[in-house]
């Protein structure tokens, strides 16, 4: 027998994008040599649940892993910085990745061009 949900779909995303937001903006007063990125453990730990728990209610409220979800989110964020006119390793402090490197990557992965790409032609 399976356990009732604690929320629907749209509290169980709501409460997500409020807990991921949250954590980056955690990571981002970290002292630089003391900084982590942000970590699906993360989020299940402020859930108060296990991985394997947050990656089935991701799962079953998005259709996405919680590292898929994780990406799209932040790389939607960048978009939005990118387009107010902030420099793409700015976003990447920004949004608290711990490499400039892993932010282009994600952003390239995610959206099929690199933030610098993105910047100048959405000018």
């Amino acid at each position: 027998m399976s356990k009732p949900k604690r929320f629907s779909v749209q509290e169980f995303i709501q409460q997500l994008d409020q807990i991921i937001e949250r954590l980056i903006k955690a990571k981002q007063t970290r002292p630089e040599l003391m900084q982590t990125d942000v970590q699906i453990g993360d989020i299940a730990k402020v859930f108060d649940v296990n991985s394997a728990t947050l990656r089935r209610w991701c799962q079953e409220c998005t259709g996405l892993s919680p590292r898929q979800y994780l990406a799209i989110y932040r790389v939607e964020q960048a978009k939005h910085l990118l387009r107010l006119g902030l420099k793409p390793a700015k976003v990447s402090q920004k949004l608290a990745f711990t490499e400039h490197k892993n932010f282009s990557t994600l952003f390239k992965r995610v959206h099929g061009m690199s933030p610098s790409d993105f910047l100048y032609n959405s000018i």
